[in-house]
């Protein structure tokens, strides 16, 4: 699947470059000339050195200031990571306008944790409807961490975005392990916890008492997936550096439309 999202992702950028040299058909010098000088001038702060190298620096301790390609690829990250935040801020409005969570920092916050978004909002809309119905609308605690069945509640926040790093370390620190009768500790992905019975922690202890609470999980996730580009945004994110030059490699599009308008005078 990782692999066809990649191949999604070079494919979205061979239909990039076919539409700008479609675009470049224009009748006339200057329209041909205009376009050219704007296409430069979009990537003449942002192109990457002539070939790829794999930077080592020699010490830790040597600060040595960035290369074009390196400066190129955060402004892509970054690019990508803006969009990632719409489309989590469009689905929560869509679903509970009146949440007080952050889109920038529940997204800023998974990509620290490195844990699925997807997954983290599907809980967050079973749990509490984004934190807007339930104990939670008192508590801020989406998740409801700390919320037991006895009415017992563990944990207030002063508002939602309080809430999330509490989740993300208590799933990454004791839902995602298991830890053997040796003592070994198993480390498990996600797709073990939505499995039926299946979100427990490293004592066997259920995330919640609710009978399919997993099955609600999983539709709820591909519900989100089909519904928002989210997961193609976070896996383009978890490419790496090289990968993003290949396939979005801005110096190799302007070399092949500057030989094209040349061509058409």
């Amino acid at each position: 699947m990782r692999n066809l999202k990649k191949m999604q992702i070079k494919e979205g950028a061979e239909e990039v470059l076919e539409a700008l040299i479609k675009l470049a058909n224009f009748k006339g010098f200057f329209r041909k000339f205009m376009l050219l000088f704007i296409f430069f001038l979009f990537f003449s702060s942002a192109t990457p050195g002539g070939s790829i190298k794999v930077q080592i620096q020699a010490s830790a301790a040597t600060l040595a200031p960035e290369t074009e390609q390196q400066i190129y690829v955060k402004s892509v990250r970054s690019k990508m990571e803006s969009q990632l935040i719409t489309e989590v801020e469009k689905y929560i409005y869509k679903i509970a306008p009146e949440s007080g969570l952050s889109s920038g920092y529940l997204v800023s916050k998974c990509l620290e944790y490195e844990t699925d978004i997807i997954f983290v909002l599907s809980q967050a809309l079973l749990e509490s409807h984004f934190g807007t119905r339930g104990k939670a609308a008192n508590t801020n605690s989406v998740w409801n961490v700390g919320t037991y069945d006895d009415g017992q509640i563990l944990y207030k926040y002063s508002n939602p975005n309080e809430s999330l790093e509490p989740y993300l370390k208590l799933i990454n620190e004791k839902y995602l392990i298991n830890v053997t009768t040796k003592g070994d500790t198993v480390f498990k992905d996600l797709k073990h916890l939505i499995q039926d019975k299946g979100y427990t922690n490293y004592q066997g202890k259920r995330f919640a008492s609710a009978r399919g609470y997993e099955d609600g999980m999983r539709k709820l996730m591909v519900k989100i997936d089909m519904e928002t580009s989210i997961a193609f945004y976070q896996d383009f994110l978890k490419l790496d550096d090289y990968q993003i030059t290949a396939f979005f490699n801005p110096k190799k599009q302007i070399e092949i439309d500057s030989d094209y308008f040349l061509a058409q005078n």
